[in-house]
């Protein structure tokens, strides 16, 4: 019969009632909108309920409709029943309820008053709650939600214009609210409850929790922070694994669109991971020491490893492994580079407060170990993080991909989670994380070296790039056991470095400048009694690869890093110097004067300093002596501090001298032609050459500078003079002094020279 009156209008259901024997006003639409919501058909479904809800709880006109429509929808079988609806589908109560108070904040002329129609539902609720809070406390939670997500809205358009009549009144109804949230998360959040209930309620605690606020539940730190994990990471429907359905997609449906749209962004997890995330991190962060607690983060790094694993092995037999993938205008590859990218924040946020477990805040030196009392524990928690980084570093290594696709700029949160996951890794002896980092680069699962593979596949090399980073830090790092070091580096890291920077068999760019600075890391932490003919190997791959693949500048700092090697030892083997210096002369010797350096290599910048590194934030893999020429008090050479006394003038200033006109110096820096170059970097190993042989080679610089064309001569000779007037020791000033003035007599011969010409 009901179905009947609903077909009818206001008449004719009065009709029928009164034909029935009824007498007065027959149900009005609200009462049948109560009785459905207290006894669906068989097809009613929760977005139906929902549609109810919206279209008439902003619009009840008295507290007595507004208390019964309430109630009716908390006993809704469909939402509520004994038979539990799955999560994502009550989640849209969240999202509902805050529309629902959205319009209402929004209605002009409100049917019932504004704090009536607050302090009703929260008395609704509350009462509702304390009935059976067992059973109803989690019903509560995602109205709740819903409301609280509402307050911007309705502070900006009822509390800060008029804060005498509402400001106390929604401060009061907010700490009732939030309590009674707080009282009712802690029966909704317990292993007696289903999957779905717990995890409806943790992201509707998620989407009211702000970050660093303090945790408010009893609820065991571990039993939410492995529900929140497997909410990320492992639910088969609901998690982040959505991300799966884009690779059955077609890049060119016009359906793609819509189909990301409704079973991927749209779902809670992905819609609301950087809340879920700042949740987990939050209880991370206060997380009790013991050995339950070292499981549970061993578990939840273990389900992130495995998740990311899988993630890139996925990617890299799909269409988005491709280096432009990233910036393709299509919109299917836009949104998987979107979701990666959230994934990835996600992490960083995680593991951050995995990290941070163990640190304190301190005001100097920003974060360090606790000191948690007795000196057993301390060593022990140092051991469990020590282990737990090295799983860090596999999640980051599987991941390398997206931040490379994204840019590393401004992300100070990965930074963080990346060197002090480096820290922690090789603290110890360092054993366990060159094992690490051996596996990791030779897993032929992971990587294979092939040319033709390494260089088509973006994936793989960015794991490869990820291990050349982990290298290149480690090296820089003063180490305690310079025969292990040297060790690790003839056994796993040189060779393998070597090969990939051969152009001829490797293309990309990126591949080939970082495996040039894990190299000169592997050069500057070698014995100088090292075998002679791996310098020499490598300086002829350096001018081979000059100017067609490496900058000027980048083959001044290389020549530089392996130069102070070799010459570091003289007197252990005179012979491997002259050989060596002898070898720089020969490549500098047979470059033809006058070839122009390209403005544009094929690295992108032919003035780049240093090449590019592969860690996060890009630092020069070797200080160069003439990158700090133009500066005025620039601490150039680390070993050679001693300068002449700042009274005495042991060089006139030549430059400034009217007369000098053949040696009037440019007011250059950088070398515009090869062979300018290769004497610039044979010039920069002067400070470093031995007394006993300084003049020698300063004599066959000389010849190759005079050798050279007449402009080419004039830059070089400023070169000359800035290295011998501003980088050498007082020794070898000495010397210097006595060769430009007493043995060249340069300046004289340029007066004279001057004078010949008037």
């Amino acid at each position: 019969m009901s179905d009947l009156a609903r077909r009818l209008g206001p008449q004719g259901r009065q009709l029928l009632y009164s034909q029935q024997g009824f007498t007065g006003v027959g149900p009005q639409e609200l009462d049948f909108v109560v009785h459905e919501l207290r006894n669906p058909r068989p097809d009613t479904n929760v977005r139906k309920v929902l549609g109810y809800m919206y279209n008439y709880l902003p619009y009840v006109k008295h507290e007595h409709n507004l208390r019964v429509l309430v109630a009716s929808f908390l006993n809704n079988p469909v939402c509520f029943g004994s038979n539990t609806v799955p999560f994502e589908s009550n989640y849209l109560i969240i999202e509902v309820f805050k529309l629902i108070t959205d319009k209402k904040l929004k209605i002009s002329i409100p049917t019932l008053s504004l704090k009536s129609f607050y302090s009703v539902i929260l008395t609704e609720l509350t009462n509702f709650a304390a009935f059976n809070p067992v059973v109803n406390s989690w019903k509560v939670l995602p109205i709740i939600t819903g409301l609280l997500l509402s307050n911007t809205l309705r502070d900006e358009l009822y509390v800060f214009p008029n804060v005498i009549e509402y400001r106390w009144f929604f401060s009061d109804w907010d700490t009732k609210i939030l309590e009674l949230f707080y009282n009712s998360l802690n029966y909704s959040v317990s292993a007696a409850q289903p999957d779905d209930v717990v995890n409806l309620s943790l992201v509707s605690y998620a989407l009211i929790f702000k970050k660093d606020q303090d945790i408010k539940t009893k609820v065991s730190s571990s039993f939410i922070i492995q529900k929140l994990a497997y909410l990320l990471f492992s639910h088969p429907d609901s998690s982040t694994l959505s991300y799966r359905r884009l690779f059955e997609l077609d890049p060119n449906s016009q359906d793609s669109e819509q189909i990301i749209q409704e079973h991927i962004l749209q779902k809670p997890t992905i819609k609301h991971l950087n809340k879920i995330s700042f949740l987990l991190q939050a209880y991370f962060k206060v997380l009790p020491l013991g050995t339950q607690s070292y499981n549970v983060i061993n578990n939840v790094v273990d389900t992130i490893v495995y998740f990311n694993r899988q993630l890139n092995h996925t990617s890299s037999s799909s269409e988005f492994n491709n280096a432009k993938s990233s910036i393709s205008t299509n919109h299917l590859h836009q949104q998987y580079w979107f979701i990666m990218k959230n994934i990835l924040f996600s992490q960083t946020i995680i593991i951050q407060g995995i990290l941070t477990r163990c640190l304190i805040n301190t005001s100097q030196s920003g974060y360090t170990f606790s000191l948690f009392g007795r000196r057993n524990q301390v060593n022990k928690i140092e051991h469990e993080y020590h282990q737990i980084s090295l799983k860090i570093l596999s999640i980051l290594y599987y991941a390398n991909f997206i931040l490379l696709s994204i840019g590393q700029g401004g992300f100070d949160n990965y930074n963080f989670v990346y060197y002090l996951t480096l820290e922690l890794s090789i603290s110890s002896n360092g054993t366990d994380f060159e094992n690490l980092t051996k596996y990791l680069i030779s897993n032929y699962q992971e990587i294979n070296f092939f040319p033709q593979e390494l260089n088509n596949n973006y994936i793989m090399r960015s794991k490869v790039l990820f291990v050349l980073g982990l290298w290149e830090n480690y090296l820089q790092k003063a180490s305690t056991n310079l025969e292990k070091n040297e060790r690790f580096i003839d056994n796993s890291i040189f060779q393998l470095s070597f090969d990939l920077v051969d152009d001829t068999k490797y293309i990309e760019d990126d591949l080939i400048e970082a495996s040039h600075s894990v190299l000169l890391f592997c050069f500057s932490s070698l014995n100088s009694n090292s075998d002679l003919s791996r310098f020499i190997n490598y300086g002829k791959l350096l001018f081979n690869q000059f100017p067609r693949r490496i900058s000027s500048q980048q083959l001044n700092i290389a020549v530089e890093t392996i130069g102070k090697k070799v010459l570091s030892n003289p007197f252990g083997d005179g012979l491997a110097v002259e050989n060596f210096l002898n070898f720089v002369s020969d490549e500098c010797a047979i470059i033809r004067p006058g070839i122009k350096i390209p403005s544009v290599g094929t690295n992108g910048n032919a003035n780049n300093f240093g090449f590019a590194s592969a860690q996060p934030i890009q630092e020069i893999a070797a200080e160069s002596v003439l990158a700090n020429l133009d500066e005025k008090d620039g601490d150039v050479i680390a070993g050679n501090r001693v300068k002449p006394p700042k009274d005495v003038s042991l060089f006139p200033d030549i430059t400034k001298n009217p007369l000098m006109k053949d040696y009037e110096f440019e007011n250059r820096l950088v070398p515009e032609t090869s062979r300018e170059a290769a004497i610039v970097s044979f010039i920069t190993l002067l400070p470093y050459l031995p007394l006993s042989i300084f003049l020698k080679w300063t004599d066959r610089i000389w010849s190759l500078i005079t050798s050279s064309n007449p402009k080419e001569r004039i830059f070089l000779i400023n070169m000359l003079w800035k290295s011998l007037s501003e980088n050498l020791d007082l020794n070898r000033v000495e010397l210097a002094i006595r060769w430009w003035y007493n043995i060249k007599r340069l300046p004289e011969i340029a007066i004279v020279n001057h004078q010949s010409r008037l």
